[in-house]
């Protein structure tokens, strides 16, 4: 499992709680003292390593993930697309913070450009769903990268 955004790790704390005993868990932090905070608060979880840096340059190397949590400040599309390829074939990505289109308003500029909404409709290498929670806050999108030479199904 990979995270960007390790922040001060509570999150991967949430999810080390969750996963199998024989998953790891690697999260990526790029501020270097929230990174060093979130190894001392996870250091007694050996299925967690938290690694300082930007998580474009030091993921990569620890792929391929069946599952990646992308709760980063990722906004350049090329970026999104990368994170594809760090998946193995049947992985998930999994990304929060995405405005449910219901309660945009009518002139919202998010309607006609959202950057990571736009990321799963036009990146043909997944299938994706929206999960949107009963409050109508903001939602998390989830995609599974199929098996090569399967076409994507869209919505």
């Amino acid at each position: 499992m990979g995270e960007l955004g390790t922040g001060a790790g509570v999150g991967a704390g949430w999810m080390a709680s969750a996963i199998p005993a024989d998953c790891v868990l690697v999260t990526a932090e790029i501020d270097v003292p929230l990174a060093r905070a979130a190894r001392q608060l996870l250091a007694v979880d050996l299925r967690i390593e938290v690694i300082a840096g930007d998580a474009f340059r030091v993921m990569p190397s620890q792929a391929p993930f069946d599952l990646l949590f992308a709760d980063s400040g990722v906004r350049d599309p090329a970026r999104f697309a990368a994170l594809v390829s760090w998946l193995r074939i049947g992985g998930r990505i999994v990304m929060d913070d995405i405005t449910p289109e219901r309660v945009l308003a009518p002139d919202s500029p998010l309607r006609a450009d959202d950057l990571k909404r736009g990321f799963f409709t036009s990146e043909p290498r997944l299938v994706w769903t929206e999960v949107v929670l009963p409050d109508l806050h903001p939602g998390a999108r989830a995609a599974i990268h199929p098996v090569r030479g399967v076409n994507s199904l869209h919505g």
